[in-house]
């Protein structure tokens, strides 16, 4: 069964320019995890599940306690996590910054990370 957490918010401070690290941004955070729920569906308890607070607040310390230069590194960072932290076997972490100055007008840059308990992923 999928979890899906979807578009978390937070305010950060990631970049591969100074100014970026610096004075910080708004990013969006979409995780989705793959996980044998069979046993909670049964019980009804939360206790057999992933709670979603935890998996919530695991995303946010992760995204907001060290600098990344790169998306794709938060990225990578946030499913690794995710996998050794919960009874998950796959994880897909998409991170976007609305409003990235590219030189055109667009609305976000996304990047899209894929990882497996075996190790296996993009």
């Amino acid at each position: 069964m999928w979890i899906r957490l979807k578009n978390i918010q937070i305010y950060a401070y990631h970049g591969a320019h100074a100014h970026e690290r610096e004075h910080g941004a708004r990013f969006e955070i979409d995780v989705e995890l793959l996980a044998a729920l069979e046993q909670a569906v049964k019980s009804d308890d939360l206790a057999d599940t992933i709670d979603y607070v935890k998996l919530q607040e695991s995303i946010v310390a992760i995204s907001t306690s060290k600098r990344f230069h790169l998306l794709e590194s938060l990225a990578d960072a946030i499913a690794a996590q995710l996998l050794a932290q919960f009874p998950a076997s796959e994880v897909i972490v998409r991170v976007r910054k609305p409003g990235v100055s590219a030189g055109v007008v667009l609305d976000t840059v996304e990047v899209e990370c894929h990882k497996k308990t075996n190790g296996n992923g993009a």
